[in-house]
């Protein structure tokens, strides 16, 4: 499907209604296209942040509300058009990221607009998967330049609807280089700028969903589940479904770190269903794939295979490898929850090796603690020793934190001594997945096995 680009969305907004017929193929389009309307719900909560009272101050009360809508109207295309500007002249730095630490352009008076604050604002979003520091970079030019913002230039809640943007970009550039209490910090400066605005602003809604995920990983589960129910109620308000699943996502997540595996299950179902209705096979199998993993921890094997089966079939036929791999070792560890114990270690060999093909070392190493317990529960313990070894060179390859190889070597030195056994593993492994989440966690050995 072809999308509709952000300017024809800008004025749409802007035309709010006016001159139907020359917008009836974007109205159109709307109707069925849910990426394209959560877009234009982006660009509408920003317009719609001119249109407070509190800005315009007209004194012929008879004429107010046509001052308004001049007023309005001129200012949002006034904004339209530094935002285009922006884009145009700052289009060359935004990819070059060696380039734009030399500029400084929060040095150049050119840049000090209400647009450039857009523009490096949506670059710092668009960067933070691929290039997190990048995104820090640009977004921290657009802090400096939207707090240098005048309202002798902007309406009062346009400066504050800009801040807020670049504080909560910025935010969200930390959370991805795991600098978790710098991003609450920044989501701080953005809560203050955006509750200028109104209790239900919209983006009040992304910033609970950043603020749910940060918590995720600092292990504060409590605090990750009270915001992603507060963005999700948000967005369910704004009629956003695709963020209201998303923090619905968070929070199924959260479930899931708490153990509570039914609650969280039942939450992924909710996932499921909803890529269902948008026809999304690989969301399907995604779903499909989080409800197996409660299922196997409630030990219900029956509810989890078929699960695991259909997402494993999908990746299979969309050739998602990685993915294959992942189905594979939660179908191996299906086999052991059965007591299929010979099954479950000839599967398991085979993902590890699958897993070390593909160069997913984490995974790798995961797999070979899964390895180790089946080979314990029946008894044979002579590769122990040299499975130690190969997790360490895994979690090595995968970049791990010293901790998780320390909790490795606390493995080996029991294997050496002969006193190893699964709870030493199961301690380890859930040791390493709290250590995603938790960097500083200091790995504590077992007293006995």
């Amino acid at each position: 499907m072809t999308h509709i680009d952000d300017d024809a969305l800008a004025d749409y907004a802007l035309a709010d209604g006016r001159n139907g017929s020359a917008f009836a193929p974007i109205a159109g389009h709307l109707k069925e296209c849910e990426e394209c309307q959560a877009r234009y719900r982006r660009v509408a909560a920003f317009f719609d942040a001119l249109t407070s009272p509190d800005m315009w101050e007209v004194a012929d009360a008879g004429a107010a509300v046509a001052a308004n809508q001049r007023a309005i109207l001129e200012f949002a295309a006034r904004s339209q058009e530094e935002y285009a500007e922006a884009r145009r002249a700052l289009a060359p730095l935004l990819a070059d990221t060696v380039g734009f630490i030399r500029e400084r352009i929060e040095r150049h008076e050119e840049y000090r607009t209400g647009g450039a604050v857009r523009v490096l604002s949506e670059a710092a979003n668009d960067a933070c998967e691929r290039n997190p520091l990048h995104a820090r970079n640009l977004a921290d030019a657009a802090v400096v330049i939207a707090e240098r913002l005048s309202t002798d230039d902007y309406p009062l809640d346009t400066v504050h609807t800009l801040r807020g943007l670049a504080w909560k970009e910025r935010a969200n550039a930390l959370r991805f280089l795991a600098e978790y209490p710098a991003a609450l910090d920044a989501l701080d400066h953005a809560q203050r700028e955006f509750s200028r605005l109104g209790p239900h602003a919209f983006e009040l809604g992304n910033l609970a969903y950043i603020r749910a995920v940060v918590f995720t990983y600092m292990d504060r589960l409590g605090e990750a589940t009270t915001q992603a129910v507060e963005s999700a109620r948000i967005f369910a308000a704004y009629g956003d479904k695709e963020r209201w699943m998303r923090a619905r996502s968070v929070e199924a997540g959260v479930l899931f770190y708490r153990s509570e595996f039914v609650e969280a299950a039942r939450a992924f179902e909710q996932l499921r269903a909803y890529a269902e209705s948008k026809g999304d096979e690989i969301e399907m199998a995604r779903q499909s794939y989080n409800m197996a993993t409660c299922f196997l921890e409630l030990g219900d094997a029956a509810r989890a295979t078929p699960l695991l089966l259909d997402a494993r079939l999908t990746y299979a036929k969309r050739e998602v490898r990685t993915e294959v791999v992942r189905a594979d070792w939660k179908l191996a560890v299906l086999a052991r929850v059965t007591c299929r114990f010979e099954e479950s270690i000839a599967q398991l060999r085979a993902v590890r090796k699958a897993s070390e093909d593909l160069g997913m070392a984490d995974e790798a190493a995961n797999v070979t603690l899964d390895l180790m317990e089946s080979l314990l529960l029946t008894g044979r313990r002579q590769e122990i020793v040299k499975l130690c070894n190969d997790v360490m060179r895994h979690y090595r390859g995968a970049g791990k934190l010293r901790q998780a190889l320390t909790a490795a070597a606390y493995l080996k030195e029991a294997a050496t001594e002969g006193s190893i056994g699964v709870r030493a593993v199961q301690h380890v492994r859930s040791f390493v997945q709290r250590l995603d989440r938790q960097p500083d966690l200091l790995f504590t050995p077992l007293h006995s096995d």
